[in-house]
């Protein structure tokens, strides 16, 4: 009997967001290993025009729920019910509380839970309870990576295994660029991603006083959603170096970071876990930026030290500490090409290709 499974995901392209990504990628590696793939997702961020267009090119089928019509949550059960399969994977916060009421209403369906960070520790206590019964509930939990794996309470776990599957990228996916842009500044610092506290863009800013006193022309460029553009920008003005950080805003489609990528020097992402919960589970943005051949700084004390290979790839850091950035970067741009071939290789070998073999013997 062909296999099939249905994805529930928090985020879906073409809209913003490391769990889109990742839903994304497993759902295509499904469908090329010959199993039959439906997606329930959000279409954030994006025009109604943009979903449809990007949803017409896949060889999967994907339906959509948008959270801001009336009765959403009640449509969004109705919607998974309608297309429940024999395997369901539950991705993101909000279908992760899905995967309890359908372990109790569906209970003869394979149901996979993949914990990306942020879900596992929510602040509010009716949050907490939910998302910890849904653990408890869920038959296999998958983390993306061992910090992951840390936040999950093992009362939730019972005599289940939580398998460490880790975040991957579809090579065929990216083209490098036949050449390089103009980037403002040496060396060219680029971070990709929300411009949120738990991205850290703020902390690389911070570290941008001591690095221009080594680098007088570095500039920090900054890719994505302007959340929080305001108060990081206000943070430039006062310390002196808003002349080195530019906001790029969201980039329109998802080729246009290769360009970003080609041409920066470092890659940064100084992930800060938050007060409410939020962190950092992986970070597939290092795997990007590594197949441009980008060597990556990031934070410790968060899933990227699972995406960094200190030394390797690139630097793990205190991201609190502008001098260990300025040293992790010196120490990358003397090394450059060692270092751009690792990451290279690094982000080569989370092919989800193979990655999805683990996925598939959940499956059995």
């Amino acid at each position: 009997m062909k296999k099939e499974v249905l994805i529930v995901s928090q985020e879906f392209p073409p809209g913003p967001g490391g769990i889109g990504s990742h839903a994304y990628s497993m759902a295509k590696s499904f469908h090329e290993k010959g199993i039959d793939v439906t997606v329930v997702a959000s279409m954030d961020y994006v025009t109604p025009q943009q979903v449809e267009a990007f949803d017409n090119k896949q060889p999967f089928k994907v339906v959509r729920f948008d959270r801001n019509e009336k009765f959403h949550f009640i449509k969004r059960f109705a919607t998974v019910w309608k297309n429940m399969k024999q395997n369901v994977i539950y991705s993101g916060r909000f279908p992760l509380w899905m995967g309890l009421f359908f372990s109790i209403f569906k209970s003869r369906t394979n149901s996979i839970a993949v914990l990306h960070g942020s879900e596992v520790r929510p602040s509010n206590q009716m949050y907490v309870l939910l998302t910890h019964l849904s653990i408890w509930a869920i038959k296999n939990i998958v983390a993306v990576s061992a910090f992951t794996k840390d936040l999950i309470p093992r009362w939730t776990i019972r005599n289940k295994k939580v398998k460490v599957i880790p975040n991957g990228i579809n090579p065929q996916m990216f083209k490098i660029p036949s050449a390089k842009q103009q980037l403002k500044g040496y060396p060219a610092i680029l971070t990709v991603g929300n411009v949120t506290p738990r991205k850290g863009q703020h902390r690389v800013i911070r570290a941008m006083p001591i690095v221009l006193e080594k680098y007088p022309d570095a500039h920090y460029h900054i890719v994505g959603l302007p959340t929080y553009k305001e108060d990081f920008l206000k943070l430039a003005e006062e310390i002196g170096v808003s002349h080195a950080v530019t906001f790029h805003g969201k980039a329109e489609k998802f080729e246009d970071l290769f360009d970003f990528y080609y041409s920066a020097d470092v890659f940064a992402i100084l992930s800060e876990n938050q007060p409410d919960g939020d962190c950092e589970g992986f970070g597939i943005v290092v795997l990007e930026a590594g197949i441009f051949g980008l060597p990556t700084i990031g934070a410790t004390g968060n899933g990227i030290a699972d995406a960094v290979k200190t030394g390797y790839n690139g630097m793990l850091v205190d991201g609190n500490s502008p001098q260990e950035f300025c040293e992790a970067l010196t120490t990358i741009l003397k090394n450059k090409g060692e270092f751009s071939k690792n990451a290279n290789t690094w982000a080569l070998n989370h092919d989800w290709n193979n990655i999805i073999n683990d996925f598939i013997k959940l499956l059995q």
